[in-house]
């Protein structure tokens, strides 16, 4: 998901001669300056964590920034109801903030006795339930229709969280022009219809839309990426039909047995011998 990133530059003028004394630090960030920049730090940190196990001080860390971040978000959403850039920072917290969660993980020891212990896990969303988090994305595109990033966000959130018809038609109106965005911002719509398709198993369409997206601009190194993306997973699609096909093929001639009703005499009755039923007339010459 794209996330918005807001740079404040802060300029300071003094009279040179006090400029020692009187240089204060910089004032505490705005509240959804500071909770964009938590989330940035939350998701970057959860999803490193994702790929390999985490120290006790990273897990604070991340259980710290989450649950501050959605306090916060939380607070300026109630605060500020008609703001998007509220509305915004609670959807993505809600959506794609990183938590640490408890779950029993059971393993056997060398005796074969299943053991339990608990465990910490790092998961993707600060919600089982998204729907108060697309809630707020869907708000926040709607108190700031002109915000093209939140709106890619929204039909990439719906995607995400299951709901493709709805991000399909989002896309697609950017994709005409409906609304009018940046051709970066056009581009970035049709890699995301090519993430739906892809989703619903349409690896041609998926790269159709990759194709159309990268004729807006050629050069960029995402579509290449997404490209290389689809031939690995038809790839791997590929070689799972290949195993499957054959597991079937071994399991059918490993299953042929015989069957005694289907070949019994009564079914197929034993062919007479010829030559111990034949009777020569004649005496055989000596």
């Amino acid at each position: 998901m794209k996330t918005a990133w807001i740079v404040v530059l802060l300029v300071v003028y003094s009279c040179p001669v006090f400029a020692a004394e009187t240089a204060q630090p910089p004032p505490p960030a705005a509240p959804f300056e500071q909770g964009m920049a938590d989330f940035e730090r939350n998701t970057m940190l959860g999803a490193i964590l994702q790929t390999r196990p985490a120290t006790e001080a990273e897990l604070v860390n991340l259980r710290v920034l989450a649950d501050r971040g959605l306090k916060q978000a939380r607070t300026l959403a109630q605060q500020k109801p008609d703001s998007a850039d509220a509305q915004y920072l609670l959807g993505s917290w809600l959506l794609y903030g990183y938590r640490v969660v408890q779950v029993d993980e059971i393993t056997l020891d060398a005796s074969g006795t299943s053991r339990v212990r608990s465990v910490n896990r790092v998961i993707f969303g600060l919600t089982d339930d998204p729907e108060e988090g697309l809630a707020a994305l869907k708000k926040a595109t709607e108190l700031a229709s002109d915000n093209g990033d939140y709106l890619l966000d929204y039909a990439a959130a719906l995607g995400d969280y299951g709901r493709p018809a709805e991000a399909r038609s989002i896309l697609k109106g950017i994709w005409v022009g409906t609304p009018q965005l940046s051709t970066a911002q056009t581009m970035h719509a049709g890699f995301l219809l090519a993430g739906v398709s892809e989703a619903e198993g349409n690896l041609p369409t998926a790269r159709e839309w990759i194709y159309s997206a990268l004729a807006l601009d050629p050069d960029t190194a995402m579509g290449v990426e997404l490209l290389r993306h689809l031939d690995a997973v038809a790839a791997a699609e590929w070689r799972a039909a290949l195993d499957a096909a054959v597991t079937a093929a071994q399991t059918g001639f490993e299953g042929e047995h015989y069957d005694e009703e289907r070949y019994s005499e009564e079914q197929y009755p034993e062919e007479p011998d010829v030559f111990e039923e034949e009777h020569l007339d004649e005496e055989p010459v000596e």
